[in-house]
């Protein structure tokens, strides 16, 4: 499943989008797509650094996790 391996390449760190595409062999609009849904599903984030743009896991934050079966 592509979306698996788009999550896979994050893994060992922050990528772009460009560096995520290389490394699962996808086209770069599929694998923004594909970031774009794990991010209204709150599993990515991103963040810019020196005029790029850099996605990585979600990290848990305590307090949500706290509130989420409320």
């Amino acid at each position: 499943m592509k979306n698996v391996r788009v999550m896979k390449a994050l893994e060992d760190g922050p990528k772009t989008i460009e560096e995520i595409a290389e490394i699962t062999k996808l086209p770069k609009m599929e694998v923004r797509r594909y970031l774009l849904r794990f991010l209204e599903q709150g599993k990515v984030e991103s963040y810019q650094k020196n005029g790029k743009l850099f996605w990585k896991i979600k990290e848990k934050d305590e307090k949500e996790e706290e509130f989420k079966y409320v």
